[in-house]
């Protein structure tokens, strides 16, 4: 019984730590992570709400310069960021 349950727990730890997403949350409180610098650096020298674009390796995204409360103003995406899969249309 004992080593059962010494196993379970040694389990319960490795996938733990090979999905740290699964057992960690977020270290700045439940928020977003920080956007990409490209994001950073395309409302660089605009307003909150002007249009901005920036290219990924997943491509060109357009989109609004935005920030939450004491986060950096970056390009926000409008949509679906490029390769996401959309649900089929029924």
């Amino acid at each position: 019984m004992r080593l059962t349950r010494t196993l379970i727990l040694t389990t319960l730890m490795i996938m733990g730590s090979a999905h740290p997403g699964l057992s960690q949350s977020p270290s700045d409180g439940g928020q977003h992570p920080r956007p990409p610098p490209e994001a950073i650096d395309a409302c660089k020298n605009s307003s909150s709400g002007a249009q901005c674009s920036f290219s990924t390796d997943r491509g060109s995204i357009t989109g609004t310069c935005w920030a939450p409360e004491g986060k950096p103003l970056a390009c926000k995406p409008a949509g679906d960021p490029p390769g996401a899969s959309k649900p089929p249309n029924r």
